[in-house]
């Protein structure tokens, strides 16, 4: 079962008793995945279609105790989609239920679709939480966070989608997006703080957990990367410099031989061709007494500006 499927089921499974949040989060379901008909005379028919048949059940639920209607959930075998089922919930004359839920402009007695959000249904905060969750419901969808992270609801309209994005940032601070997306318009979030901001806001709180456990798993996965990436590529130039330093000594030792070098690059010599993978800090412990890496370093350097002086000592690297 995909993150999306995990998240709607759990969602579903919220309690709402008041009928102001019944009708705000049907007003969301609806606004993404509702399509209306043409009936005659003003009336308009109704067709809600999902491919999850929980959100299906919620809302043959919510019309049920909002309106007191009875409908009837058709499964349907959708060949597009790998032979999975859509679910469609089909009220005839719906005029009346959209405009109640400001779907079309409300109070008047003409039909006109209402491109801005249900103003009236927003206005208590429990409502604003229901309506995102019924859009999400609707239309939305949320990315496995081991491939990446991304969240998005599909909307079919440029200016309610701008009215949704700003009244996402404005209220939850969510930093949400628009993109136009062939017929669609799409209100995307891809920073992972946020989108466990908008699970937190809609109630998915078990999914929010989850989402949560996999993010700082993969972060930690991640950091290890680094680290062992940071330390493999301090190991490698530790590799190169000891290469060379080697290579030097060894050009000393046969043309003019180590025991013409001065006391201290002798003893440092001995210890670098004696410890080949020996870092800097470790070489300066085995010294007798004991220096820093600056002062290894400067030996080394030494050492190196000698052999490159030598009839073969060649080119310094």
């Amino acid at each position: 079962m995909s993150f999306s499927s995990k998240s709607k089921n759990e969602l579903t499974r919220i309690v709402t008793e008041g009928k102001c949040c019944h009708r705000a989060e049907l007003s969301g379901i609806i606004r993404v995945s509702g399509a209306i008909e043409f009936a005659g005379f003003q009336k308009m028919n109704l067709r809600i279609t999902t491919e999850n048949p929980a959100v299906a059940r919620r809302i043959f639920t919510l019309l049920k105790k909002t309106y007191k209607l009875q409908t009837e959930v058709i499964m349907k075998e959708n060949k597009n989609l790998n032979k999975h089922h859509t679910y469609e919930i089909f009220i005839q004359d719906a005029t009346d239920i959209l405009k109640d839920l400001e779907i079309f402009v409300p109070d008047v007695d003409y039909v006109e679709l209402n491109d801005s959000l249900p103003s009236d249904l927003l206005k208590k905060a429990c409502c604003k939480k229901t309506y995102l969750r019924g859009i999400y419901l609707g239309g939305g969808s949320l990315s496995n966070p081991e491939r990446s992270y991304h969240l998005e609801l599909i909307t079919h309209n440029d200016v309610y989608a701008n009215e949704l994005v700003a009244f996402m940032n404005k209220t939850y601070d969510l930093s949400a997006k628009m993109t136009p997306r062939k017929k669609n318009f799409i209100v995307y979030i891809k920073e992972s703080e946020k989108i466990v901001d908008f699970l937190n806001v809609i109630g998915a709180h078990q999914t929010l957990l989850d989402y949560e456990n996999i993010r700082i798993i993969k972060q930690m996965r991640n950091n290890v990367n680094r680290v062992v990436n940071c330390e493999t590529a301090n190991l490698n130039k530790t590799v190169d410099a000891s290469y060379e330093q080697i290579s030097k000594i060894n050009i000393i030792e046969a043309v003019m031989g180590l025991e013409a070098l001065p006391e201290k690059l002798q003893e440092i010599a001995y210890v670098r061709v004696e410890n080949p993978s020996a870092t800097l800090k470790e070489l300066g412990e085995l010294l007798e007494p004991p220096i820093g890496k600056s002062g290894v370093n400067h030996r080394l350097k030494k050492i190196i500006e000698i052999a490159v002086g030598l009839p073969q000592g060649g080119k310094r690297k």
